[in-house]
């Protein structure tokens, strides 16, 4: 790859600046859906999508009080209905940037 002035016009989207930078699409909203299951970093349940509002979700805990959480602290919205043999096929689900241990330690509000 050659690094002349004259080669870098031909490297860049259309539309866009030789020195700007695509960012990379955040989960948000529309990757959110109600009653969604969402797991912790490390695989354990954490509980149901309840609300969703603009810049957050309310998720509803068994035997814990139900938390807002962000959509800066959503790793990704995870579909695993192609990693199964029989049986239905499973809803996506929200992965978080924190383990389970760490949940409550956020300081993210209470619905």
């Amino acid at each position: 790859m050659s690094t002349s002035p004259s080669d870098e016009s031909s490297e860049f989207v259309e539309g866009m600046r030789p020195s700007e930078i695509l960012k990379a699409s955040s989960p948000g909203p529309a990757q959110v859906e109600l009653g969604m299951p969402v797991v912790s970093l490390d695989g354990e349940p954490v509980g149901k999508v309840k609300e969703i509002r603009t810049d957050e979700f309310l998720v509803d805990r068994p035997m814990a009080r139900d938390l807002w959480i962000p959509f800066s602290a959503m790793l990704s919205a995870e579909d695993y209905s192609g990693n199964f043999r029989r049986g239905p096929a499973e809803r996506p689900s929200l992965v978080l940037t924190v383990s389970h241990a760490h949940i409550d330690g956020q300081g993210w509000r209470h619905g």
